[in-house]
């Protein structure tokens, strides 16, 4: 080989290493952790002291934890501590949208969100999106995690004590917002889940069988095996030989990794903007008449006035309930 040959060659070379060297600081990195998430709204004793002792529990075996109980749920935090995260665990309330339940029994339609303390994660599908204008984003979690729901309304097919018409349905599609994942929630109390996978618990199917209630039926929906007994008050959606991860595979959560990540979920989409000038046409209270047209800007176009009440319409319908 000549040698102008071997100085293009280390010259490659030399580019590819210092191209693989930007690339490597460039993207972020994160630790695995535990996320254990309780009562964002801070209107639920109960709750807020289930997540805290989870969260003592987890400690005194030596697991790294990011618990974000009452108003440190932020939705920024809550999706920030899902970064990376080996296993989350959320202890809270379960929303939905106005009309789309009775609250008496009837059929359920989604979607349905997570409470954070100041606003919702809402479930899109298989992704997930941070309040109700924000950016859908893949929960960046890591690929078959245990995500653990305490308490939640439609988790498991009831809200407040009340069967759904359509529980199985309706599990499935809370679930979807964690793909990837093993998906089991129940409305027992004590967390018991997460104590049988301490005690020793193997797998998912183990932990289940050490239950107070143990998951025995299902029904296929949409293709998707959907754990849940009759009547029962637990759901699993997922691979029974799914693990919890031990405190070894667990070490510090990497605030600014989390942080970088969180920033590529933001953007401006074309429902943020038409919700801004329709929440500031309704806060400033202007009187609108046919004989005085008013605009608002929306991607750099004007809207006259009829399309400006038709999306304080629709803003005025997106009442979410508990």
């Amino acid at each position: 080989m000549s040698q102008t040959s071997i100085k293009k060659n280390l010259m490659a070379f030399g580019m590819m290493m210092i191209f693989a060297t930007i690339f490597f600081i460039s993207m972020p990195s994160s630790e695995a952790h535990i996320l254990v998430v309780g009562d964002a709204r801070g209107d639920t004793p109960y709750m807020h002291n289930e997540a805290a002792a989870i969260t003592s529990q987890l400690q005194s075996k030596g697991y790294k934890v990011v618990s974000l109980i009452g108003s440190s749920a932020t939705t920024k935090n809550i999706m920030k501590g899902m970064y990376n995260a080996d296993a989350i665990i959320y202890v809270g309330h379960g929303a939905y949208i106005t009309g789309h339940y009775n609250m008496k029994g009837g059929a359920a339609t989604g979607p349905y969100a997570l409470y954070g303390s100041n606003d919702y994660i809402w479930g899109v599908g298989n992704q997930m999106r941070e309040g109700w204008y924000g950016k859908t984003f893949t929960p960046p979690y890591k690929k078959g995690i245990p995500v653990i729901l305490l308490h939640t309304c439609f988790s498991v097919g009831d809200v407040q004590g009340t069967r759904v018409a359509n529980p199985t349905q309706t599990i499935y599609d809370f679930s979807r917002m964690f793909p990837n994942a093993n998906y089991y929630a129940t409305s027992w109390s004590g967390g018991e889940i997460v104590t049988d996978f301490l005690g020793g618990a193997t797998n998912f199917a183990d932990a289940n069988s050490k239950n107070y209630e143990v998951i025995k039926q299902s029904t296929t929906y949409n293709g998707v095996q959907v754990w849940h007994n009759t009547n029962g008050h637990a759901a699993f959606v997922g691979n029974w030989v799914g693990t919890f991860p031990t405190a070894a595979q667990t070490s510090s959560y990497d605030d600014a990794a989390a942080e970088k990540w969180y920033q590529s979920t933001k953007g401006t989409t074309a429902s943020a903007v038409k919700y801004k000038y329709v929440k500031k046409y309704l806060y400033t209270k202007k009187v609108v008449t046919k004989k005085k047209v008013y605009y608002y800007k929306n991607h750099h176009r004007y809207v006259k006035y009829k399309k400006v009440i038709s999306y304080v319409k629709v803003y005025k319908t997106i009442k979410v309930r508990v």
